[in-house]
Formats: structure tokens, sequence, C-alpha cells
């Protein structure tokens, strides 16, 4: 707070997966700010065009050598030794269930990248009261991809505010079967995301690569059967979990618990707080009927950052409730 940081305003950290990433962005929530994670490994041209878009109020950085980015706003390195030595006094709580907690920018394949605006409410949504996982102080996670990914939401604040623990690692360990297998014996992990293509990768090797796991869920591209099959096969009581939802509905929109004897793997049913409908135009479709997925819920992002023609093209009034549709 003391360069005026308040609801809304945005912060940038630049960092890999760490400890004093976590404590960074703790420390802008608690500021009442909202978070901008922005992967040290980006090209310079999208860093500079996601710190020209949020123009966020300062900008946390750590281990992030070859960010030499000119910029006008004051930039923390958090591996400063003085950084730690300023009044550590608990700050008053100001943020409301409404106040951005963070804007993540979409990969941009499209076009220019998009900043997702989420809200506080959307991440509690997510971790709090839900039907598609046990979060408590039980669960051991492991954040498997970048803070830039949204996937870290459901890691990191399911971790946090259940409770749990937060195991973190450097990319080369997650990559990697027989590092990936000794990490999770030696923490106890029993809660994991991974990417399908990961997931793939890793089970085509090894089929037990997950057997102490309690939990495992895959998605962010459509998965493979045989993939997991291999894993289906090995009846190791793991409950395996097809995630599906775009970074505008807060990570995860629908579930599917996959059984041992499925024919298809679907997208399943919306999670709790969150309703999805299939529309042909203003019309609901019938059962079978294939049309455009659309959500509502309080996962539902503000819209995107400085893109107010594309938020009210995509977040339109909600014709079956209050609040917008997406």
């Amino acid at each position: 707070r003391e360069i005026g940081v308040k609801p809304d305003d945005f912060v940038a950290i630049i960092a890999d997966k760490s400890i004093e990433i976590i404590e960074g962005i703790y420390g802008i929530i608690k500021a009442g700010g909202a978070y901008v994670p922005i992967d040290p490994t980006y090209p310079e041209d999208r860093i500079k065009f996601i710190i020209n878009d949020c123009s966020p109020k300062a900008i946390l950085k750590y281990t992030a050598e070859n960010f030499d980015v000119d910029v006008k706003m004051p930039v923390i390195d958090l591996g400063d030794k003085e950084v730690w030595s300023y009044n550590t006094d608990d700050l008053v709580i100001t943020n409301k269930p409404t106040d951005l907690i963070y804007c993540i920018y979409t990969s941009g394949t499209t076009g220019q990248p998009k900043g997702s605006l989420i809200e506080n409410r959307s991440v509690v949504r997510l971790v709090k009261n839900t039907n598609y996982i046990e979060l408590d102080e039980h669960n051991v996670i492991l954040q498997t991809g970048s803070m830039s990914f949204d996937a870290s939401t459901l890691e990191v604040w399911g971790a946090f505010l259940n409770g749990g623990k937060l195991v973190i690692s450097t990319q080369d360990v997650i990559t990697d079967n027989v590092k990936l297998r000794a990490l999770i014996a030696k923490e106890n992990v029993n809660t994991m995301w991974l990417t399908s293509t990961l997931f793939n990768q890793m089970i085509g090797d090894e089929n037990d690569m997950f057997d102490s796991l309690e939990h495992l869920m895959i998605g962010g591209e459509k998965l493979s059967d045989d993939h997991v099959r291999l894993m289906k096969s090995r009846d190791n009581g793991v409950k395996l979990t097809n995630g599906y939802g775009p970074t505008e509905n807060t990570t995860f929109t629908t579930t599917y618990d996959i059984p041992a004897d499925f024919e298809m793997i679907p997208i399943g049913k919306p999670i709790a707080n969150t309703k999805i409908y299939i529309m042909n135009g203003n019309n609901l479709c019938g059962i079978g009927v294939p049309g455009e997925l659309c959500t509502t819920g309080d996962g539902l992002a503000r819209g995107y950052l400085n893109r107010p023609e594309l938020t009210a093209e995509k977040f339109v009034d909600n014709p079956f409730g209050e609040g917008k549709m997406y």
C-alpha cells in the first residue's frame, strides 16, 4: 500500500514458481490489488504488451534476470533482502467479493492476448464448497504449471483456502518421470492437475506413474482414450477427472469422473455454482442437438481488460436469470 495499491489496481509479477512469488501474490491481494502473472520465459514483445495493456502500479520480480524491459512504474526485486524489512503489521482487509483478484492473459494464438478479469468470488466458487473435488487439510497438491496458466488457480488457492499443502518444484522435475515420481513420494503428493499432453507422455512411458495419488485431474484439450485406458487398467483406485473450462470461467466449467468401463469421455456436468446451456442463437437446443456452449454463474470473469466491444460480444445478459452469460 506504500505505493498506493487499492482495489482493482494491478501489480504485475514476473517470476517462476517459488515461495517468493506466492508471498508476493499474498502481498498484492492483502494490499487490495490484483496480480497479473507473467511468465519470465515469455518473449520480450509479449511481456511489453501485457505491461502496457494492464498498466500495473508496480512490478514484482524474482529470479527474472532477463527482464530488462524499460518501464515507468516501480520494479521490486523479491530477491532483495531490504524488501522484507518493511512494516509487517497485518493490513485491514479492503477487498470485496466483486473486486479483482487477478488478470490472466490468454495465449494469443488467434491474435493479441486478452486479459481475463477474475474476481475474488470466482476463485472462492472454484475451490470452496464445490462438488468435483474434496479439498481440506488432507490435500497435498503439486503445482505443475506456470502461474500464468489458470490451472494455478486450482492448485494454489485449492490448497491455501482449505488448509492444504502446496508443493512447488521446477519444470525440469515436473517433466521428468524419474524426478517427478521421487518428488511425489517424498512430499506425499495426493492431488495433481496435468495437461492431457503431459499426461499422455508420462502414462505412455510408465502406466503406474500415478498409482500413489488419490485424485488426478487432466484436460486442457481433448483426452486420448488409449492413454486414459492405460491408467485405468491399473485399477489403482485413483479418481481420474476430465476438467474442462475456459480462462473466462475460472479454470473449470464442467468436470467428468472417468469410470473404468468408459466408452467415451465427455466434458461432464457443471461444477457447483455454475450452469451451462446449449444454445442455438437465443433458443435452447434439444437433447442431442448440437449448439453453442454457454455458461453462467459465480465463476464468470468480469470481462476482458481494455476490450469493451469484445466483452459486450462474449459476455451477454443471462436470459435465464441474473448476471451475465459467456
